[in-house]
């Protein structure tokens, strides 16, 4: 549902070993990116780090600075380097954010000494993300030229899933004070995902004439460069928005519980990840070009009922933010592959270069929602007013695409 027409040869058989190794990868980026948002009440807790809002923002600069570097060098770094050792090497950078992360456990009440080990361990997690992500759409693209769709779906729904293992595990942790455990299992496995990948051969398929052909009809076809980077970024934020702020708002402006907090983020992400599936299995009722305008409107209205909860509305932020996941769930994917579909030009960059703009977005919510925050004296639910408001925006902008999209279909 959410790609083009394969355009690349059938990739030779004997690629089941290297998919299955880069689909657990998709689970453990998904559960490292997340990591931090879900330990944020140790991150902002007076028994934690003892960070304010918008020093917990600051945090994800680094992570946001990183990914977006790593992303846009990625392509040519893989052409240089091989993909294998970009692959490697971000897979590396997602082992040694744990790792930092862990060191500062030892000095997490030095706040002076905490935040630049922090600052530290996000830049590894941006380059670890920026480097694998993209990378992980390619090679599940070209292993499955026939069923690029579906190879794409698989690939971000697993993403989706250890986005939402994120949580669900710190919920576990947190509250029996050893959250440490939750980077550590990181740590553990992306070291073992690291030594399967060293011993596999991890070769990118070459491109079929057919392909360039094929890419020269949708330079003619496909919607402008820069309603892909506008879109992509107001995914980002609006998506970080609930990834980042949901469980500070429900702890914070609803007096819920930490576990209530973390459950927020798991139906988030659980959602994110069903609403994938989901509407893949039901595509002819759910066109995808027509996803990518109704579930930013979707969205708008979520964000418009989660900016004007109450304290003690746990159960309303709990079902406001599990939507907003459905909301959220088909939109990177769809975004990707038809920037594979409408911006040929990019060849192999396009999914690192959409993913680079992304983190523009999540950058923004990130680190920009505390600062704005406090400098105003606004209370948290005033971020998700304003970010109805680009979530509307966002499913005016994607029309092109839509409509790029349907003039391919008929061609």
């Amino acid at each position: 549902m959410l790609s083009p027409k394969a355009t690349q040869q059938p990739a030779q058989n004997g690629h089941d070993t290297e998919q299955k190794v880069l689909l657990l990868a998709g689970v453990m980026q998904g559960v490292a990116l997340v990591t931090f948002p879900a330990i944020s009440t140790v991150l902002t807790g007076k028994d934690g780090y003892g960070l304010s809002s918008s020093t917990y923002g600051l945090i994800f600069l680094p992570q946001v600075i990183a990914a977006i570097t790593s992303s846009f060098l990625g392509g040519v770094a893989a052409r240089r380097l091989g993909a294998k050792n970009v692959l490697m090497l971000g897979l590396g950078s997602d082992a040694l954010a744990m790792a930092v992360l862990l060191l500062s456990t030892l000095v997490m009440h030095q706040q002076a000494l905490s935040l630049p080990l922090l600052l530290i361990a996000t830049a590894l997690m941006g380059f670890g993300f920026g480097g694998v992500v993209p990378l992980l759409n390619t090679y599940m693209a070209a292993f499955q030229p026939k069923r690029i769709d579906q190879a794409v779906l698989m690939l971000n729904a697993l993403l989706g899933l250890g986005t939402a293992l994120a949580p669900a595990l710190a919920a576990l942790v947190v509250g029996p004070g050893i959250w440490w455990v939750l980077p550590l299992l990181v740590l553990v496995t992306a070291f073992l995902l690291l030594w399967a990948c060293s011993r596999l051969p991890l070769i990118m398929p070459e491109a079929s004439p057919q392909a360039a052909e094929s890419k020269d009809q949708s330079r003619r076809q496909g919607a402008p460069l820069v309603v892909f980077l506008v879109v992509a970024a107001l995914y980002g934020l609006n998506e970080t928005l609930n990834g980042n702020w949901a469980s500070l708002m429900m702890s914070g402006s609803l007096g819920s519980a930490p576990q209530q907090a973390s459950l927020a983020l798991t139906l988030f992400w659980a959602l994110v990840t069903i609403g994938r599936l989901l509407f893949a299995r039901f595509a002819r009722i759910f066109p995808p070009r027509l996803l990518l305008v109704g579930l930013p409107g979707l969205l708008a209205v979520v964000f418009l009922g989660i900016s004007r909860l109450s304290p003690g509305e746990t159960t309303a932020g709990l079902i406001l933010f599990a939507l907003a996941g459905l909301g959220c769930s088909a939109l990177l994917p769809l975004i990707i592959s038809y920037g594979e579909q409408q911006l040929p030009q990019l060849g192999q960059s396009s999914a690192g270069i959409l993913i680079a703009v992304y983190q523009v977005g999540y950058g923004l919510a990130a680190f920009g929602g505390g600062a704005v925050q406090e400098t105003l004296h606004l209370p948290m639910q005033s971020l998700f007013g304003w970010g109805a408001i680009l979530a509307f925006f966002q499913a005016l902008i994607s029309f092109p695409i839509c409509v790029s999209a349907k003039a391919r279909n008929k061609t």
